[in-house]
């Protein structure tokens, strides 16, 4: 899918750096509708003929992110789901209940479940410290980018209805990212991103290409945490077949490179989910830079 940059830039932005849920109903907590209804208040949506961006308001829209996820996770990737996400048909974890949930709705659908057709899933800073920290410090050590001084965001779950993988999806998804960075006056966004499988010898030259060419200076940098690590500088740089290997890294990592994001050190094995996960680390100001140039070639 061409991850098509929204037409709206980010602005510009100050120096880089001076327990499970048993129910689908449970997770969602008085203080996170509560939550929601503020935000519905000053945070508009963006719209698009039959197309809706907005963060979730209510469970009946979390549902609706979890269900879609549930569809492409587990049953389109294979993911590994939990006894109680199998008889529920949907994605869920301990962090549904304070993350906000930028969602895309195809409003032609009669189905509620089935109009939320892409989802991103956004964590703040200054909410996160409250609310149980980040998911990606589960897998890497992130105490540099809390150190900064500056509001950051964590980004996840990101998944898009099969039907829907093309430019203009994930051009609405990032539009929405782009206001929600206005908005909050976001700083650093990081994740993290997937390559497919679990065969580190696969993707080598890859991780290897990421290492040498786009790691994140060290006081920033996210390093895998310990027992989980695997070494991402296999090869060595004079190796490596630039053109070729740029061929072959999956289309959203991409994306974010052309951004000017960095990675982590480190990979880190996902068995729930069949993956290796690198970690993303993206300025918002190098965003508004090329903006309008990135994702304009690639599909997922």
């Amino acid at each position: 899918m061409c991850l098509t940059p929204p037409k709206t830039s980010i602005t510009k932005k100050k120096n880089w750096f001076a327990k499970p849920v048993n129910s689908i109903k449970n997770l969602i907590s008085n203080s996170y509708i509560l939550d929601r209804r503020r935000i519905k208040k000053k945070l508009k949506s963006v719209r698009y003929k039959n197309f809706e961006v907005r963060l979730a308001k209510n469970f009946k829209d979390i549902d609706a992110a979890q269900n879609l996820r549930y569809k492409v996770f587990y049953e389109e990737m294979s993911a590994n789901p939990s006894s109680k996400m199998k008889a529920l048909k949907r994605d869920f974890d301990e962090f549904d209940d304070y993350w906000d949930h930028l969602l895309v709705f195809d409003n032609s659908k009669s189905s509620f479940k089935d109009k939320v057709i892409g989802t991103y899933r956004l964590n703040r800073k200054s909410k996160a410290k409250n609310y149980g920290g980040f998911y990606t410090a589960q897998e890497y050590n992130i105490d540099g980018l809390l150190k900064y001084p500056g509001e950051i965001l964590e980004l996840g779950r990101s998944c898009v209805d099969k039907a829907y993988r093309n430019g203009q999806t994930m051009q609405l998804l990032w539009r929405g990212i782009a206001n929600y960075v206005f908005f909050y006056d976001i700083e650093v966004m990081f994740g993290c991103a997937s390559f497919p499988g679990v065969e580190v010898e696969s993707i080598k030259t890859l991780l290897s290409y990421l290492y040498h060419n786009h790691l994140a200076p060290e006081e920033i940098r996210p390093v895998a945490v310990e027992g989980r690590y695997i070494n991402m500088n296999i090869i060595d740089k004079e190796a490596i077949n630039l053109i070729e290997t740029r061929k072959k890294i999956p289309p959203l990592i991409k994306g974010y490179l052309r951004l000017g994001s960095f990675v982590g050190d480190g990979a880190v094995l996902d068995k729930q989910f069949d993956t290796i996960d690198i970690c993303i680390v993206l300025k918002t100001d190098l965003v508004s830079k090329r903006y309008k140039s990135h994702y304009e070639t690639d599909s997922l």
